[in-house]
């Protein structure tokens, strides 16, 4: 197989190991304090039907509506919306959680060349979208080994320095995140509102069937491999 990642280390202009070790330190996180309380009034506002946010879902997010009528039935919250840029919620939030912002202002320092990034997807899930546990600031160039795109073993082995890095700064706040995602009661309520979806006539089959596989993937909990 070729690989142009290993074909570009060949060339011994930079280590694997001194890139990996680049894009670790790099990564900005924000601080354990701020993002406790951030995590904690998330959490809130779900709980209190107030506005939060995911990413939109389907083709040209034209099937967000079915995880707007899933949320409704499972926490009992209508005041989920769509990211108008399915990024602009994440980026305020870390860029005033850690004071660094890519847009020039007088009230944040200047960072380039960052992309705000979700350490471990699920963008459709409430409860870990705007999660500051699952955002950071990170180098563009570590974007090849952390896109939905990449593949093969060296994306595999950076993706598990870089989750056990994050699990490393937020482990108390991801292990909340399971908890309540593998609750019984919530797992039994969350079977109970797919079922009442499924047996909606005003949806169709096909797509509570796609929401129903997004929703797996969704709310599995975090996990590092050992």
């Amino acid at each position: 197989m070729r690989d142009s990642y290993i074909k570009f280390f060949s060339e011994g202009y930079i280590s694997k190991e001194q890139f990996f070790e680049f894009g670790l330190k790099e990564t900005i996180y924000a601080p354990y304090d701020k993002a406790e309380q951030e995590w904690n009034q998330l959490k809130n506002r779900i709980k209190n039907n107030e506005e939060v946010f995911i990413r939109g879902f389907g083709r040209d997010a034209n099937g967000t509506h079915l995880f707007q009528e899933f949320y409704q039935r499972l926490v009992g919250n209508d005041k989920v919306k769509k990211d108008p840029t399915n990024n602009a919620e994440p980026t305020k939030i870390i860029r005033e959680m850690t004071g660094y912002s890519k847009i020039k202002s007088s009230k944040y320092q200047l960072i380039r060349n960052y992309q705000v990034s979700h350490i471990f997807g699920r963008t459709k899930n409430i409860y870990a979208f705007t999660a500051p546990w699952n955002i950071v600031y990170m180098p563009k160039m570590l974007d090849p080994f952390t896109g939905h795109e990449a593949k093969g073993e060296m994306i595999d082995e950076y993706t598990l320095l870089f989750q056990k890095q994050s699990y490393e700064q937020f482990g108390k706040l991801i292990d909340e995140f399971n908890e309540i995602i593998t609750c019984s009661s919530f797992q039994d309520n969350l079977g109970s509102c797919l079922n009442s979806l499924s047996a909606d006539s005003f949806f169709e089959k096909k797509d509570i069937e796609k929401l129903k596989t997004a929703i797996h993937n969704e709310f599995m909990p975090i996990e590092i491999q050992a």
